[in-house]
């Protein structure tokens, strides 16, 4: 049968391929998550962001060539509101990462799939689907047990620091807006135009601060620096082209899954210690993650190819 007699079917399949990019986007994460990680022993944080950006403008840029697509769109505004509000984003994230407990900013960032589900139904009319609602909670509740934040597991939360926070959870809200950006873009703009107009802005913010605190890398490290700008580019384009397949809330969610894959590389790379509450807290995500993925019932559109 043809697929314009069956659309039903080629939705569901490309719904599929759409969890499948997302949850490559997830691991891709992970890995320059790690690679950052053990660069930034020595290259201060806006000087990664700077190469990660210009790596990724390169490879967008060449996308687009490749494909003959305009580079500036036809909704320059909200794609250059998407690049600022994502580089917000970040810096919020990093902010709370340097000013609160590790396992504290992670679990409020966290937060966004659940901010995402409401926005999209809000701005975009993408109905509350109560099953998926049910695994997103449980996805987030494993990300609780898998780093169990002093904020709730401890005594430390009269010790927080209340701006930061705010902070962080104002990142974590502008970061469902980016989502629900993204997925509002699907309409009219190509994928790699998203990245391309992301990686641009964070280059042009990045830049001046990464000037102030310019250290020379040495051949290890521009390795590492420009292998997270290629996991960088390849995390944006998957993740932006899973987002025109997948509904915003569902798609942001399955992002979880880079908790568990952060907990795997901590106990294989860094010998990092995990207690019997995280391993039930990792099976719980994991589940939900998988029956997440597996549902068949959210909608899809098909990303634009121009």
């Amino acid at each position: 049968m043809s697929v314009v007699e069956n659309p039903r079917r080629d939705e569901a399949g490309d719904t599929q391929r759409g969890v499948i990019r997302l949850v490559a986007a997830a691991v891709l994460f992970s890995g320059l998550s790690v690679l950052a990680k053990l660069v930034g022993a020595r290259i201060p944080l806006p000087e990664v962001i700077l190469v990660r950006s210009l790596v990724t403008v390169a490879f967008a840029r060449g996308a687009l060539a490749r494909g003959d697509i305009p580079v500036w769109g036809t909704r320059r505004t909200m794609l250059a509101l998407r690049g600022l509000f994502g580089f917000a984003a970040l810096v919020c994230y990093f902010y709370g990462l340097m000013h609160l407990p590790i396992a504290d900013a992670i679990v409020i960032h966290y937060i966004h799939p659940v901010f995402t589900l409401l926005l999209a139904a809000l701005v975009l009319g993408e109905a509350l689907d109560g099953r998926e609602t049910v695994f997103i909670f449980g996805c987030f509740a494993g990300v609780v047990l898998v780093t169990q934040p002093p904020l709730l597991f401890g005594a430390a939360a009269a010790g927080s620091d209340p701006f930061a926070l705010a902070v962080a959870l104002l990142g974590a809200l502008i970061a469902a807006g980016v989502y629900v950006m993204i997925r509002e873009l699907r309409s009219t703009e190509h994928p790699a135009r998203v990245v391309f107009y992301n990686a641009l802005v964070a280059a042009l913010l990045s830049a001046p601060w990464a000037w102030s605190t310019w250290v020379p890398p040495d051949a290890f490290e521009w390795t590492m620096l420009l292998t997270i700008g290629v996991c960088t580019f390849l995390h944006q384009q998957s993740m932006t082209v899973g987002l025109h397949q997948v509904r915003a809330g569902r798609a942001t969610a399955l992002g979880y899954v880079q908790v568990l894959l952060a907990m795997l590389a901590g106990i294989w790379l860094f010998a990092e210690e995990v207690n019997r509450v995280a391993w039930i807290g990792a099976t719980v995500l994991a589940i939900s993650a998988a029956l997440l993925a597996t549902d068949r019932k959210a909608g899809v559109t098909a990303a634009p190819r121009s």
